[in-house]
């Protein structure tokens, strides 16, 4: 029996040594500290910091980022930054980024000891020399610690945790796409208000004509016909407006989606800037589109994960060998047959010396996977390079389409304050005056779209840029 408590004690005492050694060695070898996001805090590395939706509330409420200004007005730059903290697919993004930090802590686990645990009680019938006819039973307890399987285990580990960084570029792409969409439906909110208020004098100015043509139809100048003629037109801008009250509504609902709001919660937008000047360099913008997109640092990143993954199947080439003790307590068997306690510590191995070339083929297979990948790679980068392009040309043109659109709208206007003028003291026709209404509201309407297309142009074109939001 003190025999027995010896081996169990001796059992006890490596095990806890194991595991305390192999976590001391693992902690020494981890970084200083580590986000959700597998990024190391140390202020000599600057990699990219991701903010997560609780470090974004903690500014918020601080009032660090002034999303909202002081006439409770949100910014453009607060929607992009709300969305991010709110908007359902960055937050199911994050989750992911978070999903692949535990599947790496899991894989790093194999690194320590393997304990396991087998037994069985029964009660013997049948009399034998090895088994009497009794109760009996079988432990197995083994504890092992595995020394040449670290190789394989440290690059699988190294595998979890290239696919934690792609989904912290896949976040990062989800972020980028957001703020595109976010500002997209902003100046569409933008742009509903503005063809409300011109709607609005729209309806002020056939009011003001209604009540011209009636002073005319007094003094004997004008039909009753015309007046029936501005009434369809102010009815036909009332129901305008409804349709545009009625988009408005519905645009509304799509930006407080995207910014993880009520649909219905009420929104104050600041006005949309006048255009700006552009200065493109493409040659800049190619090179820093290369260098951010995070779809080729995904491509990249998912080449270095096939490397890996090949290394891995020739590392099953290595013997595994593991050293621990294992210990058999056989109660209730002849022991006179048979030791009651078996205590066996050394080195175990574990090896397919023949698998009729498997590991082989696997190899040559993934070869091929590797240069699959080495493609794709390369096409992401031809498509960053096609998709900014695209999006440099359309900017640009939406730029000079805001100049052209500008002063058709300048002159529309000046046409219908003279019309107006002729109809009132002259003989100018009625139709003259309603043709000069038409052609404002259409260039009113032609300026608001091409504003709204050099916003979402550059929106973009930011998008494409791989700029940071």
């Amino acid at each position: 029996m003190r025999s027995l408590r010896k081996r169990l004690g001796f059992i006890t005492i490596f095990g806890i040594y194991s595991i305390l050694g192999i976590a001391v060695g693992h902690a020494e070898n981890m970084p200083v500290s580590s986000n959700d996001y597998g990024q190391t805090i140390d202020n000599s590395q600057k990699e990219l910091r991701l903010l997560s939706p609780l470090a974004i509330d903690q500014r918020y409420t601080s009032n660090e980022i002034p999303a909202i200004d002081s006439k409770s007005t949100i910014t453009l730059r607060g929607a992009v930054i709300e969305a991010a903290a709110h908007n359902k697919e960055v937050l199911e993004a994050h989750l992911q980024v978070s999903r692949f930090k535990w599947d790496y802590l899991a894989a790093q686990t194999s690194r320590l000891p393997n304990i396991k645990f087998l037994g069985y009680l029964a009660d013997q019938t049948a009399n034998s020399l090895l088994v009497p006819a009794r109760a009996n039973a079988f432990l197995f307890l083994s504890a092992l610690f595995p020394v040449t399987p670290q190789y394989r285990i440290g690059l699988e580990a190294r595998v979890a945790k290239l696919e934690q960084r792609i989904a912290i570029e896949r976040l990062r792409q989800q972020l980028d796409e957001t703020s595109s969409k976010v500002k997209a439906a902003y100046y569409k909110l933008v742009l509903d208000q503005s063809l409300l208020a011109d709607t609005e004098d729209s309806i002020k100015y056939l009011h003001e004509l209604k009540k011209t043509v009636a002073d005319q139809i007094k003094r004997g100048n004008s039909l009753k016909v015309e007046e029936m003629t501005v009434s369809a037109k102010l009815a036909k801008a009332e129901y305008e407006q409804t349709r545009a009250r009625n988009a408005f509504s519905v645009d509304r609902e799509r930006l407080n989606q995207l910014l993880g709001r009520e649909l219905k919660a009420g929104i104050t937008l600041e006005a949309i800037p006048a255009a700006e000047v552009l200065e493109l360099d493409v040659a800049q913008a190619e090179r820093q589109a290369l260098s951010m997109r995070p779809e080729i640092r995904q491509a990249d990143m998912h080449t270095k994960q096939v490397n890996l993954e090949k290394r891995i199947i020739m590392s099953r080439y290595i013997p595994d060998v593991s050293v621990g003790v294992v210990y058999i307590a056989l109660p209730g068997f002849n022991n006179s047959i048979m030791p009651r306690n078996i205590l066996a510590p050394g080195l175990f191995i574990n090896w397919t010396a023949w698998d009729w070339g498997r590991k082989a083929m696997q190899a040559k297979a993934h070869s091929k996977v590797e240069q699959s990948s080495a493609l794709t790679a390369n096409t992401t980068k031809e498509n960053v390079l096609i998709d900014l392009h695209s999006q440099i040309n359309k900017l640009t043109e939406a730029r000079l389409l805001i100049d052209t659109a500008q002063l058709a709208r300048t002159a529309a206007r000046e046409e219908m304050r003279v019309s107006l003028n002729r109809y009132k003291y002259t003989s100018a026709k009625l139709s003259d005056v309603l043709e000069a209404q038409s052609k404002l509201s259409d260039a009113n309407n032609s300026y608001n779209q091409a504003l709204l297309a050099f916003w979402e142009a550059k929106a973009q074109f930011e998008r494409a840029l791989g700029v940071d939001q």
